[in-house]
This record gives C-alpha cells, sequence and structure tokens, in this order.
C-alpha cells in the first residue's frame, strides 16, 4: 500500500521584507535596512536572494530575480535573505516598486521620518501580495 505524500498548507506571502532604521557602530551613521527573506525554509542550503535595486526620483525599486548558492564549503539550512542598506537618506515620502519575476509587482509608500518613536511610516499596503511587509514601528504592517 502506497502512502499518502503530505504536503504543508500554502503560505500566504512568498517573501517577507522587514523595514528599519538602525545605526551601524563602524561607520557611526544611521542607515535604513530592507531585510528580504522567504517564508520557505530550504533544508539544503541557505540560499541568497537576487535582488537588483534602482533608486531615482524618491522611488526604490527592488526586482526579485531569483536565487543563488552560497559560496562556501559548510551548507546551512534556512531561509534565502538578503538585506540591502541605504546609509546616505533624507527623510521624506518615498514609494517601493517590488517586482518578482515568477508573479506580480507590489508597491507602496514609506514615509521616513527623524522621530525616535516612528522613524518609518508605511501606507497603501495591499492586503493581496506575493511579498508581508513589516516595520518595527508601523501599525499598517501586512
Amino acid at each position: 500500500m502506497r502512502t499518502k505524500k503530505v504536503k504543508p498548507p500554502p503560505k500566504a506571502h512568498e517573501y517577507v521584507l522587514n523595514i528599519t532604521k538602525e545605526y551601524d557602530e563602524t561607520k557611526k551613521k544611521d542607515y535604513l535596512s530592507f531585510k528580504f527573506s522567504t517564508t520557505k525554509e530550504f533544508l539544503t542550503f541557505q540560499y541568497i536572494l537576487k535582488i537588483e535595486r534602482k533608486f531615482y526620483d524618491n522611488v526604490f525599486y527592488f526586482n526579485i530575480l531569483g536565487f543563488s548558492a552560497p559560496v562556501g564549503e559548510l551548507s546551512n539550512y534556512g531561509h534565502a535573505g538578503y538585506e540591502y542598506r541605504m546609509y546616505d537618506y533624507t527623510p521624506g515620502d518615498y514609494q517601493i516598486v517590488i517586482d518578482n519575476r515568477d508573479s506580480d509587482t507590489s508597491k507602496f509608500k514609506i514615509k521616513i521620518q527623524n522621530s525616535k518613536t516612528e522613524p518609518i511610516k508605511l501606507s497603501g499596503i495591499s492586503k493581496k501580495t506575493f511579498i508581508q511587509i513589516k516595520s518595527e514601528y508601523d501599525s499598517e504592517t501586512v
């Protein structure tokens, strides 16, 4: 008798983007951190997300291209990830556009403020998208 293969339930999002404002001790500067990760955990490698990025006219463009295998002899397991640190930014309103080559495009707005309690404010996040947007400072996190 054959046993059925059990599949995990489908996840609501394929990726997670966590946006935070942090401080770099070595450079002695504040920066914005855009940390991308997959919701899927890989068992053989901890892959690196390949993301192309552009910035112009107050719009951040992130294009998710795929994965690359990690360089090194030891293999780890875990979520695929990528972090972009933006050091030289000015407070203001920006638009974020994230394009996934396999599905659709997600757009939302971010307001960067000089406030210590709420330095990042998100708005216009779609409920039906391939990526979950998070910020530890904002209540509109999806």
